[in-house]
């Protein structure tokens, strides 16, 4: 006899990039093969959003639009069944509390789960790595401070540097052994600077991270959001 199915259906907003949302769904998979039965997987709803509006919006700083469309994309979920939420980008969580107030469900904010990774690490400081908006905006940043967390990030040179990182190739899922140097040599220096543990806040680096020769300790934000919401 099969064992009852879970009613547990876990929400994601996202498209945020394809690359991002792409990573949620195989971690998610096989972060229940390794605990479940033979072919149990999680019960998941994607809901995906084209990214170039909102990069759009981004570029624009216009984030109550893209507050109002994370919004609708939250109530579709809900409709669908979703029991819990979230947000497939750690950047999107500037317009958190706009998804957190259009449904009723629990939504994981990624930011308390880096909280509780770097406190279960015995750790206080965060080299800060993601967007531009993620490490010069104040919602993530001051989110983490207020936890008690000490925050590194890198200086404007390198912000463009992740940034364009980023945009440019990670969420096109362009990948190079140029890129990866670059990417450690601003967490080393980051943390010669005082943030202890790399926060890989931004869900493609871990498409350069992780993969062998890290010389640091880091936070993957996805997988730990991940293994939150399993947990959940």
């Amino acid at each position: 006899m099969l064992n009852k199915a879970p009613t547990k259906r876990i929400g994601i907003i996202g498209g945020l990039s394809w690359e991002s949302s792409s990573s949620y769904y195989t971690l998610l998979n096989q972060a229940t093969a390794t605990k479940s039965e033979p072919w149990q997987q999680p019960r998941v709803l994607l809901d995906s959003l084209d990214f170039r509006e909102i990069v759009l919006c981004q570029q624009a700083g216009d984030w109550e639009t893209t507050g109002r469309i994370l919004a609708d994309s939250a109530r579709r979920l809900e409709a669908g069944g979703a029991t819990v939420l979230a947000i497939g980008a750690n950047t999107m969580h500037m317009n958190y509390e706009d998804v957190a107030s259009a449904v009723s469900l629990p939504v994981l904010d990624v930011r308390d789960v880096i909280v509780d990774a770097l406190s279960k690490m015995g750790a206080s400081s965060l080299s800060l790595l993601g967007t531009k908006y993620v490490m010069t905006e104040n919602f993530f940043r001051d989110h983490l401070e207020k936890a008690g967390v000490r925050v590194v990030v890198p200086n404007a040179d390198q912000v463009e540097v992740l940034q364009s990182m980023i945009y440019q190739e990670l969420t096109k899922g362009i990948l190079s052994d140029e890129s990866r140097e670059k990417f450690r040599s601003i967490a080393n220096d980051c943390r010669e600077r005082g943030g202890e543990v790399v926060g890989l806040c931004c869900t493609e680096f871990g498409l350069l991270v992780g993969q062998g020769g890290e010389t640091f300790p880091f936070i993957d934000s996805t997988k730990a959001h991940v293994a939150a919401l399993l947990a959940h």
